[in-house]
């Protein structure tokens, strides 16, 4: 069973696709627009594949698409565009910036959901194993391995890692890190608790805060985690 997202702002179409989602036994969540959308990808969890219209009320479904394709954290994500725009300039377009498929409206439901599966089959194993060279992590197993061996995390060091590990590249702030892996609403005092965790991270990965194989101290912001470390 897969968890399929929808975007997509008239109410009728939005009704229709969720249906067909629930009835091919997958769930579904549906939002209206690129800020329901937003809100909801600062919470944990990302969906197995997403349903995007274009034309939305308040954001440009192209400018998602571009965003989500260009993030680490969302990239490995298959996306199907859901759309009157027939034109083929659009269809090249969407394809272009990372679709996965091109559903033009009104469509058939029996090639919607036939779609819908081949895409899911496609599914990229990214979401699965996120490859970073001598660091490797399986989110699902929630397994790490560093040169090939395996290191044990507990839970928070695990979440820690993966948190950063998907925006591999980009700098994640503490007061981010604060609000995401351990849910604090603000910075306040509760540094200690991710300086504690990075510490005790770097010494089971055998990384050097000074020369940094994996874990970047940016001063002034946070962490980045290095690529191909």
């Amino acid at each position: 069973m897969a968890l399929i997202w929808t975007v997509e702002d008239d109410e009728s179409i939005a009704a229709l696709i969720v249906n067909i989602i629930k009835k091919t036994g997958h769930t579904s969540e549906h939002f209206w627009d690129g800020v329901e959308l937003e809100k909801r990808l600062k919470k944990e969890g990302l969906p197995d594949l997403m349903l995007l219209d274009i034309m939305l009320r308040s954001t440009n479904g192209f400018d998602i698409l571009k965003q989500w394709k260009q993030e680490a954290y969302t990239r490995h994500v298959p996306i199907i565009i859901i759309s009157a725009k027939s034109a083929e300039y659009d269809k090249v377009k969407g394809l272009n910036l990372g679709a996965e498929d091109y559903i033009t409206k009104p469509f058939g439901l029996r090639e919607f959901r036939a779609r819908i599966d081949a895409a899911l089959r496609r599914v990229t194993p990214e979401a699965l194993h996120i490859d970073l060279g001598a660091l490797q992590l399986l989110p699902d197993e929630r397994k790490i391995f560093v040169d090939d061996e395996e290191i044990k995390l507990t839970q928070q060091e695990f979440e820690l890692l993966l948190y950063i590990a998907r925006r591999a590249g980009h700098v994640v702030t503490r007061k981010e890190l604060l609000k995401e892996v351990w849910g604090y609403a603000a910075e306040t005092n509760s540094t200690r608790t991710l300086d504690y965790h990075i510490r005790s991270l770097r010494k089971k990965l055998n990384d050097n805060a000074q020369n940094p194989r994996f874990i970047e101290t940016v001063h002034g912001s946070g962490y980045k985690l290095i690529k191909n470390g």
